[in-house]
């Protein structure tokens, strides 16, 4: 009996240890779980921030300014359309470039207001092809214009030989593709493509596709069905 009591004590013992060790290891568990979201949490705030900065940088205001400037100079009757669409840019800027998503349709539609204030700059030496007929769906903000400005930012074009980029969909995917005509130097440092890419995976655990070939650039971006 004494050694049965013993036994029963021992495994009583155990049972208690088993119970904190158990505890112990979930609250561990917990708080690990709770700072990853914050840090998560933390990085979506960041990226946010960077990518509004980006946007606002004193270099794209500093050259729509010039362009206005030439404007002046040789084609006034141009001034007040080229305002209309730099104001829609900054005013889309500065209502969505905190928010998670979009309408594909109204991304859409920056994108030809940000592509007229190319014209304004660079003549018809970038052009866009958009064969996009179904707009249903959402996007990250300002996801298309980026890829945009990266193939501008990093390929040589002119009026007489124009950079082509193409805007297709397939499902739930959208593809933007130029052909390579590399400019000798570019201070890029890829930091869209990686916001992209750490947007898509942290808020959505979706991949952002970037593939580059001999002769061409693709963007695979996903369309989130609903928010």
């Amino acid at each position: 009996m004494v050694r049965f009591l013993n036994m029963l004590s021992v495994a009583f013992a155990l049972v208690d240890i088993f119970a904190l060790t158990s505890a112990f290891l979930y609250f561990r568990q917990s708080q690990k779980i709770a700072l990853e979201l914050e840090q998560t949490e933390k990085e979506k705030a960041t990226l946010q921030s960077q990518m509004l900065q980006k946007n606002l940088e004193p270099h794209f205001l500093f050259n729509n300014l010039s362009v206005l400037s030439g404007l002046a100079r040789k084609k006034p009757e141009q001034i007040e359309g080229f305002v209309d669409d730099f104001s829609d840019v900054y005013r889309y800027y500065l209502k969505h470039g905190k928010k998670q998503l979009v309408e594909l349709k109204d991304e859409l539609s920056f994108l030809k207001n940000y592509m007229n204030l190319m014209e304004k700059r660079f003549g018809n030496a970038y052009q866009i092809e958009n064969s996009i007929e179904n707009t249903n769906g959402f996007i990250i903000p300002c996801s298309l214009q980026l890829c945009i400005e990266n193939a501008i930012k990093h390929n040589k074009a002119s009026e007489k030989n124009p950079l082509l980029i193409s805007l297709s969909r397939k499902e739930d995917t959208i593809a933007i593709k130029n052909k390579l005509n590399k400019v000798d130097f570019t201070l890029g440092t890829g930091t869209g493509n990686d916001y992209l890419k750490r947007q898509y995976q942290i808020n959505f655990n979706k991949d952002v596709i970037f593939t580059e070939t001999d002769t061409e650039f693709i963007a695979e971006i996903p369309l989130i069905s609903e928010i």
